[in-house]
């Protein structure tokens, strides 16, 4: 129950929704392009980025403009657009949806171009065309210098707060207070998202290992969890390679995860199962004295003798939940790749939510507790409230990603499994479905 309450309240914080992989919007002041993940707000005046939201656990602002957003500067001061800002679009996904938008600023004496990819990266180009000196600036998500680097062709910034991440490819070598010299054709890569590794690596493969070393020197980018999540999240990135599915990754990392921790699950089973075993004469032991010192001296003495330790149970529960909170952790990380990450036998997007997706994880889930409940209860009152737990829960998290709901089914039909293991192992029985109803067992 500690750990199913404990699933509760974290996956609370997950955020399920669905719009279309890439739209874009005008107002009477701006440009917002939508995609699944990502909400960029442009303004028609300047022609800069002007906020920033990400959209995994929720809006998130992670970005807003200070001067910082892509302005072209030169001697007179901030240029301004000449004329409306052309938009397009380029390609189309097997939905018909955009693969990419163009949006095009003309200053007259120079010409910058933002291109956002329907993807799940992060990341878009920034390209300047001018024939006189120019500058521009690099957005800043955090105005505190210590959280600031410059790396040799890369500017980055990073928010501890939000945990917001801002790289800069612009190839012309170290700059000073953010802003860079342009002349001629000038362009840059972007990445502006979350602090994930796995998508740096995606989105600057040749110099990776010098920018994680570089963000790690940055206080707060790197978690006190980070030497055992991250082992975890590049080994489950290496399962999506061998397999070539999301789903298969998610299914092969569970069962082996799992299969690493029987030894655990296995104390704790037999720790259970002891003290069952020897419930007729605690509760013996519990009508004969009445006294709580005399009661609790009979107690040790029989936990003694039966080689039982009443909270090697507990604490084996209790080393659980911070590794199934690891564990979960790490299939979450992969929410924007589900998106983009294909079909996987039924489920188009991994990434997607609601009954309509998950109503066959809850069928699973449900029937696959119910078992587990009647495997491990010894009264027909005990498995009436697991069984009413079992439909509660998968149905609380309906609105999961299906990715994430995958995971919490394969773990529970893997429970049901090691529990029949372990129960038919020990010649343990629990109630069968006639009890439960109150008819006679048939043995």
């Amino acid at each position: 129950m500690k750990r199913i309450a404990f699933v509760l309240a974290i996956t609370m914080t997950i955020f399920a929704f669905c719009v279309e992989p890439i739209r874009v919007t005008k107002t009477s002041d701006g440009i917002v392009v939508l995609t699944r993940f990502e909400e960029y707000h442009f303004d028609l005046k300047h022609g800069v980025l002007k906020d920033f939201y990400s959209l995994v656990d929720g809006r998130k602002h992670v970005f807003t403009h200070a001067g910082d957003g892509f302005d072209l500067l030169w001697d007179k001061g901030t240029l301004e657009v000449v004329e409306e800002p052309l938009v397009s679009g380029a390609g189309r996904t097997k939905d018909g949806f955009l693969e990419e938008v163009w949006l095009i600023y003309n200053y007259g004496i120079a010409k910058k171009t933002f291109i956002i990819k329907n993807d799940e990266n992060y990341t878009f180009t920034v390209s300047v065309e001018t024939s006189v000196p120019l500058k521009i600036t690099l957005p800043r998500i955090s105005f505190d210098v210590t959280t600031d680097r410059f790396v040799e062709n890369y500017f980055v910034s990073f928010n501890p707060k939000t945990r917001g991440l801002v790289v800069v490819q612009h190839g012309k070598g170290l700059v000073v207070d953010d802003v860079v010299d342009v002349l001629g054709n000038w362009r840059v890569n972007v990445y502006l998202g979350p602090a994930k590794k796995v998508l740096l690596k995606k989105a600057f493969p040749q110099d990776y290992d010098s920018l994680v070393k570089t963000l790690g020197s940055i206080p707060g980018f790197n978690r006190w969890y980070d030497p055992v999540f991250y082992p975890l999240v590049w080994f489950f990135w290496w399962l999506k390679g061998i397999t070539g599915s999301f789903g298969w990754a998610i299914i092969l990392f569970t069962v082996i995860v799992r299969l690493v921790l029987y030894p655990m699950y296995h104390a704790q089973t037999k720790s259970m199962i002891k003290m069952r075993k020897i419930q007729p004469e605690i509760e013996a032991i519990k009508k004969k004295y009445k006294d709580p010192t005399k009661q609790q001296e009979a107690l040790l003495k029989l936990y003694k003798e039966s080689g039982i330790n009443p909270a090697s149970g507990c604490l084996m529960i209790l080393i659980q939940i911070p590794i199934f909170f690891l564990l979960w952790s790490v299939i979450r990380y992969f929410v924007e790749e589900f998106a983009y990450g294909g079909s996987f036998l039924i489920w188009r997007d991994l990434s997607a939510g609601g009954f309509r997706h998950n109503w066959l994880f809850i069928l699973i889930t449900i029937l696959a507790s119910y078992y587990t409940t009647l495997l491990t209860s010894q009264d027909t009152r005990t498995a009436w409230q697991g069984i009413v737990m079992s439909v509660i829960f998968p149905l609380l998290f309906v609105s999961l990603p299906s990715g994430l709901f995958l995971y919490y089914t394969v773990n529970t039909l893997i429970q049901l499994l090691v529990t029949y293991y372990v129960y038919k192992r020990y010649k343990i029985k629990g109630i069968t479905t006639r009890e439960l109803l109150g008819l006679p067992r048939r043995d």
